[in-house]
């Protein structure tokens, strides 16, 4: 099992097929993960997570997406990095299936 750090991704919805597709990348621009999600809401919530939780690790074995890992998870609360004030509202999990 490695944990990769997710440093970049590419998102699409195809308008004709309805259907959405994310891809993965690492810092060497290396593609960790390319799929195609033709629930929305599961598009919507990938989305959700790459465009603000920070940092993202890609489980290669497992084929999961996360947050943290180890004993020390991670902090309750969103946008743990911000000020409360500016906060917005998502949907956090420690561990996310592709």
């Amino acid at each position: 099992m490695a944990l990769i750090p997710v440093e970049r991704y590419f998102a699409r919805w195809d308008l004709d097929n309805h259907t959405g597709r994310i891809v993965l990348y690492d810092s060497s621009d290396v593609e960790l993960d390319n799929r195609v999600y033709p629930n929305l809401a599961e598009f919507q919530l990938i989305l959700e997570l790459l465009r603000f939780e920070k940092p993202l690790y890609f489980d290669d074995s497992a084929k999961h997406l996360r947050t943290r890992f180890g004993a020390a998870g991670e902090p309750v609360g969103e946008e743990e990095s911000r000020d409360s004030s500016t906060s917005t509202s998502s949907s956090t999990s420690t561990s996310m299936f592709f």
